[in-house]
């Protein structure tokens, strides 16, 4: 995709927020910026994010937070126009030995959390996975984390297990995304 979309929808959620964002993928150059929103999430969104608590991240974490590869690795970050700044950031992984799984996680700077961001990276990182041959997302929340469950249940995902305080929830293929049968092929 692009790097400086801003689709209809997307204006329209910017406007909402009284801030004017941009979303585009994430790459190599933006460690300081992946920092930096680290920087500006309180202990609580941490630890939310994380499912941990977590005072920096290492070196080794932000090398892995940004080399993706944008098939199996995708991540796409919100960016304030004003300043720059990478306000959001919504990334999936896929494992190996789970082909088309991809482990899914958001993270909204606090000053911006609850206005729509969050939905449209989420939305946006979707559709790049459906489009990279993503068939299910996992994602693992909190459950107190009640902004988190808000945001997976707009996005469609549902619930799958639960292990004390997390919760653990998947979203598939959407049926208008799905194709159809290959003529003259039999499916199982």
């Amino acid at each position: 995709m692009d790097g400086g979309h801003d689709s209809s929808g997307d204006a329209r959620a910017a406007e909402a927020v009284r801030v004017r964002v941009i979303v585009r993928p994430l790459d190599a150059t933006d460690a300081a910026g992946v920092a930096a929103l680290f920087d500006r999430m309180s202990a609580e969104s941490r630890r939310r994010r994380y499912l941990t608590s977590k005072e920096r991240l290492s070196p080794r974490e932000l090398r892995f937070l940004t080399d993706v590869d944008h098939v199996r690795h995708e991540a796409v970050a919100a960016v304030d126009t004003r300043d720059g700044s990478i306000v959001a950031i919504a990334r999936y992984v896929q494992y190996g030995g789970r082909p088309g799984v991809a482990d899914v996680a958001v993270e909204v700077a606090d000053d911006l959390q609850a206005m729509g961001i969050g939905t449209m990276v989420a939305r946006r990182l979707l559709e790049r996975g459906w489009a990279n041959g993503i068939t299910a997302f996992e994602a693992t929340i909190l459950w107190e984390n009640r902004a988190a469950r808000a945001l997976a249940r707009r996005l469609g995902f549902r619930a799958r297990s639960s292990r004390g305080r997390e919760i653990e929830l998947v979203l598939g293929v959407p049926a208008t995304r799905r194709r159809p049968p290959v003529a003259g092929r039999r499916g199982p």
